[in-house]
């Protein structure tokens, strides 16, 4: 088994990478480190190189998502065991794929999704500088899922993540460290694989409210909350970004450290505790 051990970062693909690197940077909150080619780098305000990429694109939407493994090793002996399993190597493992980590490999998975693996990311203690907002990272994505339950068997026994929650026969949610989930399971809507949103973490409910103040002085469209959900406990609050990816804001996630802990089945599947009635997500 593969032991990925955090969410690392996730990459857009940006028809007008300067209006995106504008949002991300002036009113989401996140800092530009880095860029490389076609190719910019944002952290967030804790110790990553990085959270987010962009990549120059003809076309909108998700490039890619990053999970960490524990060493440059593992990225050997996970490219032989995704081989052998049959999936799609796009990148073996290589050095300087991109800036701020030192190895890197990239491979599809069974819905076609494309996930790196990465090892060796560089720290960074330099001062985040003045901003409304700070996220302190990324916490995790959610995909709609052409077979939801396929592709969980995937990321449970080939990744190493476990199963923490489910609603009804609605979502499910996998964790590979004590975070609550790092990456959740929706059924698509139209039998269509997509990726659902991706989740930045604030530190604390007050960075949270503050949050969610600045986007509406800015102009972010919301599209969903602010509310709490009832799997993982977290605040959230949900916005389109200018090439009409979903994004959100969060904090409080529950943070699973008991041995013994075994999934709930949730059901009914309540997404906002704030409001039980009515309210169905980004969808």
């Amino acid at each position: 088994m593969i032991q990925v051990t955090k969410l690392a970062h996730v990459g857009f693909r940006a028809q007008n990478l300067s209006a995106q690197a504008e949002f991300y940077n002036d009113r989401w909150g996140l800092d530009r480190i880095d860029e490389h080619g076609g190719e910019m780098f944002f952290r967030a305000d804790g110790p990553s190189h990085h959270v987010l990429t962009l990549h120059s694109s003809d076309t909108p939407g998700l490039h890619h998502f990053a999970f960490e493994v524990a060493s440059a090793d593992d990225l050997d002996r996970a490219a032989d065991e995704l081989t052998a399993r049959g999936l799609s190597i796009v990148m073996p493992p290589t050095a300087g794929l991109e800036p701020g980590v030192a190895k890197a490999m990239r491979f599809l998975d069974p819905e076609d999704n494309l996930v790196e693996l990465i090892a060796g990311v560089d720290t960074v203690s330099d001062a985040y500088g003045h901003r409304d907002v700070k996220p302190v990272g990324l916490n995790h994505v959610v995909f709609e899922a052409k077979d939801r339950v396929a592709l969980e068997s995937f990321y449970r026994d080939v990744l190493g993540f476990l199963k923490t929650d489910q609603l009804a026969d609605f979502m499910t949610f996998y964790r590979c460290n004590a975070n609550h989930h790092s990456i959740a399971f929706m059924g698509a809507r139209d039998g269509q694989s997509r990726f659902n949103h991706a989740a930045f973490e604030l530190r604390n409910w007050e960075e949270w409210c503050k949050a969610i103040f600045y986007a509406g002085e800015k102009g972010v469209p919301r599209v969903w909350g602010p509310g709490r959900h009832l799997a993982g406990n977290n605040l959230f609050s949900y916005y389109r970004d200018p090439e009409d990816n979903t994004v959100e804001y969060t904090a409080e996630v529950e943070q699973i450290t008991a041995p013994d802990y075994a999934p709930r089945l949730i059901d009914p599947p309540i997404p906002d505790v704030w409001k039980t009635v009515g309210g169905s997500g980004p969808r």
